[in-house]
């Protein structure tokens, strides 16, 4: 097994194209042909914040705390996913939550935060690779959930291939009581 990095567009073209064989990603509302995914998890997102931060005491933050304060954007250089969740909690908050940090993961964000850099919206999984001088927030106005999903193509003629793709599928996380499979007609 090769495991290697990539963004959600990027995975979804090598799967189409046979380069990679399987993917974990931000579920779609269309796949490239021949392509589908099962979703095997979801969770709630949270504001990462510096435990030197006055919000670090707030039991509940609610979106319009944040209004004014520097976003740290995990990845994701599409519209599609995190970029739409920070979005959309600006717009609850009565604020433009546009990025002031870009960076290429979560695990940078938390880091980032930590420091003080500013705040990162976060998936709930990321409290497992938390460092000192951070907490997790939850948000009393903002519930959203994201979701995580198996990709692969729909006729793969790998038994390994297909053994690990049923492996996901029934373990951990949503496993068995994933959500319906979504896939190209």
């Amino acid at each position: 097994m090769h495991i290697v990095a990539m963004e959600t567009p990027t995975q979804l073209e090598r799967l189409s194209d046979g380069a990679v064989d399987v993917g974990f990603i931000r579920p779609r509302a269309q796949y490239p042909e021949g392509v589908t995914a099962r979703v095997v998890q979801r969770e709630r997102l949270l504001i990462a914040v510096s435990t030197d931060s006055p919000l670090a005491r707030a039991k509940l933050l609610k979106a319009s705390q944040l209004r004014g304060l520097p976003f740290i954007e995990p990845q994701f250089n599409e519209a599609a996913g995190f970029a739409e969740e920070l979005a959309k909690l600006g717009r609850i908050g009565g604020f433009d939550a546009e990025p002031e940090y870009r960076v290429n993961d979560f695990i940078t964000a938390v880091s980032m935060a930590s420091a003080g850099y500013g705040v990162a919206l976060v998936p709930q999984s990321v409290r497992a690779f938390a460092q000192p001088g951070v907490v997790f927030k939850a948000l009393a106005d903002f519930k959203d959930q994201v979701e995580l999903a198996v990709a692969y193509r729909v006729r793969e003629h790998s038994p390994c291939v297909r053994a690990f793709v049923v492996s996901v599928m029934s373990s951990g996380g949503l496993g068995r009581d994933a959500s319906a499979l979504i896939s190209v007609p």
